[in-house]
């Protein structure tokens, strides 16, 4: 059976020890790539953006990526010391992340356009002040350019409650819980994890213990209920 993958740093501590198994073919892509396999019958099981989940009507399963507070790769860079008016580049890869941003946007009364990028963050940022990047370019981007805004952190500041990017979707029963027991097992072997993927993703081990305990990747009632605000939000600000 062929499930998918996130193609990120975030993924990778749950699926870890569920790869080395050999059991499944496991796929990587972007989660708006994810969506589209899923939809189209090419794989039977994966985490897919909480945009989609909540446009598409899908029962979400038990696994997720989600933040109580910051998240470290779903952030505003800019070449400026603050967010000013101007407009802010912001990745096409996820519309979970972009419509969060829209929301954020609006409940805090910004004026920022936003203008939606297909690019590396240096591309964003030749053009704009300011860029919304995700995942393993965010992670790399915070490292070189000043981070403004963790949507994270922003999210909980609003709502009070844990952002969720992603939420698993399946067709086959099981998947969900081998893969919250290879998290399991990855929590209890965090060391070796965070080595091999501190050689894999070129970081340091020091930041990717604090950004793997700091992920969330089981959907509980908080997550469930910052799903059903995200998407009230959602309908309230035209985006659904």
């Amino acid at each position: 059976m062929r499930i998918g993958k996130f193609g990120y740093v975030n993924n990778f501590l749950p699926y870890y020890r569920l790869e080395r198994g050999g059991k499944y073919e496991i796929v990587e892509g972007t989660p708006r790539r994810l969506a589209e396999m899923y939809e189209g019958g090419e794989i039977v099981y994966a985490p897919i953006p909480a945009f989609e989940l909540i446009k598409r009507g899908y029962n979400p399963r038990k696994f997720c990526v989600a933040s109580d507070g910051e998240v470290y790769s779903v952030i505003v860079v800019s070449r400026k010391k603050r967010l000013d008016d101007s407009p802010i580049a912001i990745t096409g890869n996820s519309l979970t992340s972009a419509n969060m941003m829209r929301i954020i946007k609006a409940e805090k009364g910004l004026i920022n356009k936003l203008v939606v990028l297909n690019g590396k963050v240096d591309e964003m940022l030749r053009d704009f002040d300011h860029a919304l990047v995700i995942g393993d370019e965010a992670i790399k981007a915070r490292m070189i350019y000043r981070v403004i805004m963790d949507l994270g952190e922003e999210w909980k500041e609003l709502t009070g409650l844990p952002a969720v990017f992603g939420v698993s979707v399946s067709r086959v029963e099981g998947i969900d819980e081998e893969l919250l027991n290879s998290l399991k097992w990855g929590r209890e072997h965090m060391e070796e994890v965070v080595k091999v993927a501190s050689e894999k993703f070129r970081l340091p081990e020091e930041f990717l213990r604090k950004y793997f305990d700091k992920l969330i990747h089981e959907l509980g009632s908080k997550e469930k209920k910052s799903l059903e605000v995200y998407g009230e939000l959602c309908h309230e600000h035209g985006l659904l």
